[in-house]
Parts: structure tokens; C-alpha cells; sequence
């Protein structure tokens, strides 16, 4: 049975003292007794038998009492247990590798502006085939119920998600994360042909409610029972100010076409 939470946090509090863990780094090369232990420390016996005794009252250590002998042993199972319980903590989550991504990709970003003092133009695209018709993949677009399902990336909540898919409709997208911070964006459309082709503009609001940059965003869907999605954002003059939000981009949206893929997928 693998060791509970608790029992680790406790197994770990007394490895956390110095003079138990050189015992167990003694004890991994072989069993010693008390005496031998006692000697590699520098300690008098009775202070090494009360460690002794602690690790194993935490289960890392076994005290075989042979005659008049003293044999302390390692209980390598229950180290075994915590090493792979330490390990799944080491695993990545997709939070993770998103986040990697994104911390690699705002470095690119500034060094890119940087190069160009002027400004930069950043291009971005997508390509994605959805096994759904792109009517389907059309209406996750536009329907409000449906944009709120999949237009924010995770640990974000929608408070409010517009796309009037008809030219000057107003495009906006409001999220609160978890510890209330909320985030605002907004453009407008320039074209549109239901079931094929939309181009909006669409970027984070500042404090004064004017967008950041400008960012243009053009949509193609293609195909009969499979569509298939390309998306293009064009991102002129950016410069060092806002390389983090310009970076930013490609992992988010790679996360939201992921979960509008996953809404698209559900019965109806």
C-alpha cells in the first residue's frame, strides 16, 4: 500500500534533522549495529540509540535484536514508497509545460523587438481539422453560450464573451481569475461569411479601455464533414512594452482551440 500524505510529511520531519540523515546514508551501505553507528557519528551510544529510535518509530529504520547485538537496517520499502511519492510531485502538468512555453516564448519575443527598434510585426497561424462541419465549428464561434465554453484558457472563468459575426459587430471578452483580477478585450469585425471566412480585430484593454496593440485575427473554415480551421493573427508595431502579451499568443491560443475542438466534440 503506497504511504499517505501525512505519513510522508512525518517521514520526512525526521530525516530533516542532520545527525538521522548520516544514519541513513551509513545504514545505506550496509546494516550496522548501534555501536558501529554510534562510532561513524562521533556520538555516545545513547544519544545514537534515541535517533535510532525515532526513525524507527517513523518506519525508515528496522532494529533486529540478535543475543546481546543491536543490527540497525534500512526499511528500503517505506523509502521506496516516499522516493515514488516525491516523484509524482516532479511530474509535469500541462499547466506547466504551458507555462515553460510560454516563459520561452517571451524571451524570443523581446529579443525579436529588440532587434527592431522601430516596432515589430508578429504573424501567428493555426491549422487544426475539427471531425465536425464547419456550420458546427461556425456556431462555437458565435453563439454566446457556446464562445463562453472554450474562450478562456484554463483557471479563467468567462463573465463575458461576444462575437457578432457581421461586419462592425462588436467583439469583447471579459475573464476573472481565480483570485478575482479580471482581464478585458475587445475589437470589432470586419468581415464576415457565415460557415467560412470571419476577420475581426481583438486585444487587451488598458487601464483606459484602449486596446494595447492591434491585432488582427482572420478565420477560414473549410471542408464538409471535417473542417478545417486556419487562423491567422497579425500583430503590427509591437514593441519591448508589451513582448509578454504579444508572447503570449501561440500558447493561448493553442490552449483554446484545444477546448473549442473539445466543445465542438459534445453531443448536443
Amino acid at each position: 500500500m503506497a504511504v499517505e500524505s501525512d505519513r510522508v510529511h512525518a517521514i520526512l520531519a525526521v530525516l530533516a534533522e542532520p545527525t538521522r540523515f548520516r544514519i541513513i546514508e551509513t545504514l545505506a551501505i550496509r546494516p550496522h549495529t548501534v555501536g558501529e553507528v554510534a562510532a561513524v557519528l562521533g556520538a555516545l551510544q545513547p544519544q545514537t540509540t534515541k535517533h535510532l529510535q525515532a526513525l524507527e518509530a517513523a518506519g525508515v529504520v528496522r532494529i533486529h535484536r540478535l543475543g546481546r547485538r543491536k543490527l540497525a537496517s534500512l526499511n528500503r520499502a517505506v523509502l521506496d514508497e516516499v522516493a515514488d511519492w516525491l516523484g509524482g510531485l516532479s511530474t509535469a502538468t500541462p499547466d506547466d509545460v504551458a507555462l515553460a512555453r510560454y516563459a520561452d516564448a517571451v524571451a524570443a519575443t523581446e529579443a525579436r523587438i529588440s532587434d527592431e527598434p522601430g516596432g515589430h510585426a508578429t504573424v501567428l497561424r493555426f491549422r487544426r481539422t475539427i471531425p465536425a462541419p464547419p456550420a458546427q465549428v461556425w456556431e462555437a464561434w458565435t453563439d454566446p453560450r457556446l464562445l463562453a465554453q472554450w474562450w478562456a484558457p484554463p483557471h479563467f472563468e468567462v463573465e463575458r464573451s461576444q462575437l457578432d459575426a457581421t461586419p462592425a459587430g462588436r467583439v469583447e471578452l471579459r475573464l476573472r481569475e481565480a483570485d478575482g483580477a479580471r482581464y478585458a478585450s475587445a475589437g470589432t469585425v470586419s468581415a464576415a461569411e457565415p460557415g467560412r471566412r470571419l476577420e475581426f480585430t481583438l486585444a487587451p484593454l488598458g487601464p483606459d479601455g484602449e486596446p494595447l496593440f492591434d491585432a488582427v485575427h482572420e478565420l477560414t473554415l473549410s471542408g464538409r464533414t471535417r473542417c478545417r480551421l486556419e487562423l491567422t493573427i497579425r500583430v503590427a508595431d509591437a514593441d519591448a512594452g508589451i513582448a509578454p502579451m504579444i508572447a503570449g499568443l501561440e500558447p493561448g491560443w493553442t490552449q483554446l482551440l484545444d477546448a473549442l475542438a473539445e466543445v465542438v466534440a459534445r453531443p448536443a
